[in-house]
């Protein structure tokens, strides 16, 4: 009963979050993260192709997962941008900064090629009603010297977030996966 009353709790509060004084959506985008920390790479150069999420998360309208794992939207909330470009931008700008390289996703914009390619592939990218934004799948990372190993890894992370806070606190959730991500990148998959 306590877990049916917070859902109820949380979708009400993130519905009134989602209300304007009209009827119009409310846009909600998923500020840049702090990152902790920098990573030493060996290239100069990282293309990222775009980012592949799941069919939900590629929807405008914002998602929520309940604790029996059924996914709803909200049509009153939506993201400030198309989601699959605003993640793949912003995972493109963490791991410039974590790397301090130069990274730029497809279609590559500079005459030379890039050191390295990495495509990241969701298979889950939620907000939960329990609190917390989670994002799990792989990552590949493909050299253009034959001579380096190409190299893939899975992430499985989660950023608890205060669901009183609303849509705003998921967007800020959702960028802090996105950084924790780009380092997770960095240090296992660019070495």
């Amino acid at each position: 009963m306590t877990m049916k009353f917070s859902i109820a709790a949380l979708i009400s509060t993130l519905l009134v979050a989602g209300c304007g004084e009209n009827d119009d959506p409310v846009r909600y985008s998923s500020p840049p993260a702090a990152l902790s920390s920098q990573v030493s790479i060996p290239h100069r150069t990282v293309a990222l192709r775009e980012v592949s999420l799941p069919t939900y998360a590629t929807d405008e309208e914002i998602s929520i997962a309940d604790g029996t794992g059924a996914i709803s939207q909200f049509p009153g909330s939506i993201w400030a941008d198309d989601p699959t470009r605003a993640v793949t931008l912003r995972l493109t700008n963490a791991l410039a900064d974590v790397t301090r390289r130069t990274v730029a996703f497809d279609p590559w914009p500079f005459q030379d090629d890039p050191d390295v390619t990495v495509d990241v592939r969701f298979e889950e990218f939620v907000a939960e009603t329990s609190g917390r934004f989670v994002a799990r799948g792989r990552y590949y990372v493909a050299h253009t010297n034959p001579a380096r190993s190409d190299r893939d890894g899975s992430f499985n992370l989660a950023e608890p977030f205060d669901p009183a806070q609303g849509f705003s606190a998921i967007a800020q959730a959702q960028s802090q996966i996105i950084s924790a991500l780009a380092v997770q990148i960095a240090r296992n998959g660019l070495k």
